[in-house]
């Protein structure tokens, strides 16, 4: 792992007054001495971030190799601080590299008599390095204000050579630990982001991981994700990373919101995956890399109490997937989608349009003669039969869904007939807007299937003058067919009349 610095050095501007007789600080003259020091033993001057109170940091678990901290009164006074030096720490307990070979990752040192364990509760197993001396008659404690002579040369000198050779040697342990880490580094192919969710779907989530576990893939993130927005996003873009596929199980909780950002944790987590998908898919482009990145969204399917913000979040996540090849929107059982998650990570999913499947044989695609996909609901099969027949007699050939077999394999047909047909007709029936809209989604995301040459003709059929419809036509570059009671073949003309 490369770091921007090598180490940050976090204090409170309080503790960096001049001291009596210099222009410097207590501060200044640790780190000028601790540079010296450090590069002697490491043959390198160390790059340094300086941290405080005054600072605005969003991200901060990865930036250095060490975190120092100088603690005394005024730090802990500092709230910010002590989030910043929490957050750090927590990562690096995430990571596994807090402590290694017996050094920590985060130095404590402790300027003044202070018993830091009482804010710091969690890493009290981390030795510190008491930077104040001890009267050895009295017992009184005082900070050092002067760095020469007898007495700063036994105590505080040697504190700081012992510290100095510490971070050089927790460098050594790092890069040992982080090269058997990658080493250890489960496949790509084998990881799964699995986005946290409102409180209703803890429970389907929980079900989804048990699975994902049990047949061998590693799921993200396994740790607690952070309250704050900069943490946040930085932690859930290095878990993405790391994946081939992500999940996201939205229900009626919006989910709790983060601090410094308006929108829920699921609702940033569905953006940033978002945001990352669209990368990938620029990348495979742009260099020609075959390193997919997919995206999976089910929407529970008994949806009642829902807020007008969840709605918006809702329709946002179906306009998004819309636009995108690389993700999709799923209103399904969760049976049905566990077996469409098995299928995008065994099979490839829609990455993959070389499957064979029993009773399937798609026609050639160098026949001359159009092929039009004739997308109906099944409870319209009987509806639709007079408009298929007409299109046949007229020289077209014509493909409908496919309703029995395993719903991996129907979703397969759907896909491959979207890819190779020169035209679609959806006809609406009784089936719901949803249906109507998800179908005319699917038209839009067919390039993500494989099709490489432009659709001719989308036309939806209909039997009642909706808005909605026409509104939806639009937005897709449709074009609507108005039906009557009896099928007439010249309410195919417009539709027919851009093939010719």
């Amino acid at each position: 792992m490369r770091f921007e610095f090598d180490i940050i050095l976090s204090y409170a501007t309080e503790d960096d007054q001049p001291l009596s007789g210099t222009d410097k600080g207590w501060i200044s003259n640790f780190k000028k001495f601790l540079i010296t020091l450090f590069s002697q033993i490491s043959k390198d001057k160390p790059k340094i971030l300086e941290v405080t109170e005054l600072d605005e940091i969003e991200s901060i678990e990865n930036k250095s190799m060490v975190y120092i901290a100088i603690l005394s009164e005024s730090f802990f006074r500092h709230q910010e601080l002590t989030e910043l030096l929490d957050v750090y720490a927590k990562n690096a307990v995430k990571q596994g590299n807090l402590e290694l070979s017996g050094i920590g990752r985060l130095f404590k040192v402790v300027k003044q008599p202070i018993n830091i364990d009482n804010y710091l509760p969690d890493y009290e197993d981390l030795i510190p390095y008491d930077f104040y001396q001890v009267d050895p008659r009295t017992g009184e404690a005082t900070e050092y204000e002067r760095f020469f002579g007898d007495q700063a040369e036994r105590a505080f000198w040697m504190k700081l050579v012992d510290m100095a050779y510490d971070i050089s040697e927790y460098g050594q342990s790092f890069k040992e630990h982080d090269e058997e880490q990658r080493k250890k580094e489960v496949d790509k192919e084998k990881t799964v982001y699995l986005a946290s969710t409102g409180v209703d779907m803890i429970i389907k989530r929980d079900i989804i991981k048990r699975e994902l576990i049990r047949h061998g893939y590693k799921v993200l993130p396994d740790h607690s994700l952070p309250k704050e927005m900069g943490a946040l996003s930085h932690n859930v873009e290095e878990d993405l990373n790391r994946c081939r596929l992500s999940i996201h199980l939205v229900g009626e909780d919006y989910g709790y919101k983060c601090k410094g950002s308006d929108l829920s944790v699921v609702e940033i987590q569905n953006k940033i995956a978002s945001e990352y998908s669209q990368k990938m898919a620029k990348r495979t482009v742009d260099e020609k890399s075959n390193d997919p990145f997919s995206r999976l969204i089910w929407l529970s399917p008994n949806l009642k109490n829902v807020t007008e913000r969840q709605r918006l979040f809702i329709e946002g996540l179906k306009t998004d997937a819309a636009m995108l090849d690389e993700a999709e929107v799923l209103k399904i059982t969760l049976q049905e989608f566990k077996s469409i998650i098995r299928s995008e990570l065994v099979t490839g999913g829609r990455f993959n349009n070389q499957r064979e499947i029993k009773g399937f044989s798609p026609d050639p695609e160098n026949l001359n003669n159009p092929l039009i996909y004739l997308i109906c609901d099944k409870p319209n099969i009987d509806s639709v039969s007079p408009i298929k027949k007409c299109l046949e007699k007229k020289g077209y050939r014509v493909v409908l869904p496919t309703y029995e077999g395993d719903l991996v394999d129907l979703r397969y047909i759907h896909q491959e007939n979207l890819r190779r047909c020169d035209a679609s007709l959806i006809y609406c029936g009784n089936s719901s807007e949803d249906w109507v809209n998800a179908k005319l989604q699917d038209l839009l995301k067919a390039p993500g299937f494989g099709r490489q040459k432009p659709i001719l003709a989308k036309a939806l059929y209909t039997n009642s003058q909706n808005e909605i419809y026409q509104r939806k036509a639009a937005q897709n570059r449709a074009i609507i067919l108005e039906g009557g009671v009896i099928f007439e073949e010249k309410e195919l003309d417009p539709f027919l009349s851009k093939l010719k």
